[in-house]
Order: C-alpha cells, then structure tokens, then sequence
C-alpha cells in the first residue's frame, strides 16, 4: 500500500469516530427531548484487497465507515 493509501485509511479511521462521537454527543444532548429516537454508531469495514498470491494471502483494509 502506498503512503497517500495509509494516511487515507488512517483519515478514514479519524472520521469514522468524529461521527460517532457526534452522535453520541447528540443522544446526551437529547436525552430528556420529548419524542427524540436516539441514534446508534454501528462500524464497518471498507472493501478489502488481497495482496500476494498462492495459498498464503494478505488482506489489507480500506478504512472504516460508519
């Protein structure tokens, strides 16, 4: 993988928690709000390549979304 790929899986990573923490942020805010339907983060990995070939492979993530 090269450098850009590694720090855009790492941005990837960066952003997946900001939103999460966001709308952690906004169940607390909302907590006592008549008729409010909290949010929940669920994680999930991006596509992966496989790198190599033959019996023994490499996977390498893409990142994270939320």
């Amino acid at each position: 993988m090269s450098l850009i790929g590694t720090l855009a899986t790492g941005v990837s990573g960066i952003l997946t928690n900001s939103r999460a923490l966001n709308i952690i942020g906004d169940n607390i805010s909302n907590i006592n709000t008549t008729g409010f339907k909290s949010s929940k983060a669920v994680f999930g990995d991006l596509f992966s390549t496989s790198l190599g070939g033959g019996t023994l492979t490499s996977q390498v993530g893409r990142g994270a979304q939320l």
